[in-house]
């Protein structure tokens, strides 16, 4: 049995990013459980080579096509209807005819054509390729034009913040007619399920949580270095409270910000306590926090989340935005990690009725409190989200789906 991914978003290899590991393991688990073997099309760039997904031995065939230029995607979305994201990662029609030979040789099961950025793609490779409808999946990994619209609404750039309606303006037309052309639709939201099913009341929707592999306790001597480094910097703070994410993004941004001005300060403990903010690329606003505070560190593009997963008593997820799935806070909890959330940010995860979270500063503050004198009962918390998000369940779900 063989599916086809049409991903059209570049993915790392290893997968390092949020969307990278949904794709990449999805596949993973459906060839080691089941023994279903995926194609992949999507873009490429320096992150995202054909040789290193080949080589990954998770994709049996790799077809890909160059991302286009930033600034001509961005200039060309101002004279047509297409929304910046969609051209930048869509490829031209000699690429699909290029592969379409090849394509035709192979017998699907399934076509999954992941997020409306796989838009332009889905229209050259059906009108060449004679595809089932019953065949193809439309797999939402949030709802983009909303995700677009709560970045609008997040953004202190006047520039940027027109920028983002401009692409929310085109996407939300674009997303919604393409989404009406499934009879199947799977959701990793459980949040966005109803929303699917009122855009296309006729499809069968479903919420499939995305498959994350747990926590691997073996270290690198890579990530045994960083571990013993870090564990040396903050042994002065008998508390550490983690913040994880893409830093340059405002959803990441407002969110570690607010975190250390309105809540940290307030945390009550009979120890010192630090805030530890790690990701790709901090902007500038959260490396002032570093400058301004003595208690909060920033570890810029740490070569892995592991060690830092392991000095931390409290994994926090202050999230703002409803749209999708929260990869952070699910591979926190693969790592046994005490979490506290927004209610927002754990809507898309089925966890609100599970994880703690707090909705303003005090009561934020209050449950960190509680988590770190240990009033909060966690291994109950994580034998049920171990049972919502086994892995093999999960696969199954996929393979029915299928």
């Amino acid at each position: 049995m063989k599916i086809l991914i049409v991903s059209a978003i570049p993915i790392s290899y290893p997968p390092k990013d949020g969307y990278s590991m949904v794709v990449f393991y999805r596949s993973y688990f459906l060839k080691k459980l089941y023994n279903i073997e995926s194609d992949i099309i999507l873009a490429e760039n320096e992150n995202s080579s054909h040789e290193k997904l080949l080589a990954s031995g998770i994709f049996s065939k790799v077809f890909t096509y160059p991302t286009k230029n930033k600034w001509l995607s961005l200039f060309l979305s101002f004279f047509l209807r297409l929304p910046y994201n969609v051209i930048r990662f869509s490829p031209s029609s000699s690429y699909i005819k290029k592969y379409i030979s090849s394509l035709k040789k192979e017998q699907y099961q399934g076509v999954i054509f992941d997020h409306s950025y796989s838009y332009l793609v889905y229209k050259r490779l059906t009108s060449l390729l004679n595809i089932p409808k019953e065949k193809m999946i439309y797999w939402s990994h949030n709802i983009d034009f909303l995700d677009i619209k709560y970045n609008a609404l997040e953004s202190k750039n006047l520039l940027k913040k027109l920028l983002y309606l401009s692409v929310y303006r085109k996407l939300k037309k674009i997303e919604t007619s393409y989404i009406k052309n499934f009879s199947k639709i799977v959701s990793v939201s459980k949040h966005e399920v109803p929303f699917l099913k009122t855009i296309n009341p006729s499809a069968n929707v479903e919420w499939i949580p995305p498959i994350l592999p747990k926590a691997d306790n073996a270290s690198t001597p890579i990530h045994s270095e960083l571990r013993e480094s870090l564990e040396k910097q903050l042994s002065f703070y008998k508390h550490k409270i983690l913040f994880t994410g893409i830093l340059m993004k405002p959803s990441n941004i407002e969110p570690a910000i607010w975190f250390a001005e309105n809540v940290l300060p307030i945390i009550k403990t009979k120890d010192k306590c630090c805030f530890i903010i790690a990701g790709k690329d901090p902007s500038k606003k959260i490396l002032n926090l570093a400058q301004k505070y003595q208690n909060v560190i920033i570890v810029p593009n740490p070569p892995s989340m592991e060690p830092l997963y392991h000095i931390a008593d409290i994994v926090i997820v202050p999230l703002k935005n409803p749209a999708g799935i929260k990869l952070k806070l699910i591979e926190a909890l693969n790592y046994r990690k005490k979490v506290v959330a927004t209610k927002e940010a754990l809507v898309g995860a089925g966890l609100e009725e599970l994880v703690p979270y707090g909705e303003n500063p005090k009561d934020f503050a209050k449950k960190c409190q509680e988590v770190l004198e240990n009033q909060i009962d966690y291994d109950s918390i994580f034998t049920q989200f171990n049972s919502m998000y086994d892995y093999s369940t999960v696969c199954e779900k996929i393979k029915n789906f299928l």
